[in-house]
C-alpha cells in the first residue's frame, strides 16, 4: 500500500509484506525520513489525517490486527488499538474526525472509529468474507465496500451535503437511498 499526504510538501507513506512502514519526503525521495517497524504482520492499510498535519494511521494483517498512529513530523509512535481482526483498509473522513476500517479474518466487518478516543461509533456487518475493498464517495459521506463474498455494499456513514446537491466537480452526489444510513 502507498498513500500521499495532504501536506505540502507531500509525504509518501508505504508499507508491505515486510511489516515495515516507510515515510518519504517528496523533495528527497531516495531516503525514507522514517522507518516504523512496530507492525507484526504485513502493513495492509494506510491513511493520512486531513485534519492534523503529519498524522498517519496504518493497519496490520492477521498476526498484527492493530491500527497504529504515527506523528511523522517527529517520528514518534502515538497510539495503537487492537481491532481483533486483520485490518484490510482504512480511510479518514474529511468531513469529521472519524476513521472507517474494513476487516478480514475473523470478523469480516466495517468499523467506524472516533479519533482520538478510538471509541467505536458503529460496527457494520453483512459481508461473509474478508472486506477487501473500500472507496469513498466524492462528498465523503458514503463508502462502498467489496468483499470476497462477491458483494458490494453501500453505506452512508459520514455527514456530508444533502442528497441531490452537487459536488465540487459538478456531479450529483449519491442519494441516501443507495445504502444503509447509520446515523
Amino acid at each position: 500500500k502507498a498513500r500521499l499526504s495532504y501536506d505540502e510538501p507531500a509525504f509518501l507513506a508505504s508499507g508491505g509484506n515486510d511489516n515495515h512502514l516507510h515515510v518519504i519526503d517528496s523533495r528527497h525521495p531516495c531516503v525514507p525520513i522514517h522507518k516504523f517497524t512496530e507492525h507484526t504482520a504485513a502493513v495492509k492499510a494506510i491513511t493520512w489525517s486531513p485534519h492534523q498535519h503529519g498524522l498517519l494511521a496504518s493497519g496490520g494483517g492477521t498476526a498484527d490486527r492493530c491500527i497504529r498512529f504515527w506523528n511523522t513530523l517527529s517520528g514518534v509512535a502515538l497510539n495503537k488499538i487492537d481491532t481483533g481482526s486483520q485490518v484490510c483498509n482504512i480511510a479518514w473522513s474529511r468531513n469529521c474526525n472519524e476513521i472507517v476500517t474494513t476487516h478480514g479474518y475473523s470478523l469480516h466487518q466495517i468499523v467506524v472509529w472516533r479519533y482520538p478516543s478510538m471509541s467505536k461509533v458503529a460496527t457494520l456487518t453483512g459481508h461473509t468474507y474478508r472486506v477487501l475493498y473500500l472507496a469513498m464517495s466524492p462528498d465523503g459521506s458514503t463508502v462502498v465496500t467489496g468483499a470476497g463474498d462477491e458483494t458490494l455494499r453501500f453505506w452512508q456513514i459520514f455527514p456530508g451535503p444533502r442528497s441531490g446537491e452537487k459536488d465540487g466537480a459538478g456531479g450529483l452526489l449519491f442519494p441516501k437511498t443507495m445504502g444503509s444510513v447509520i446515523r
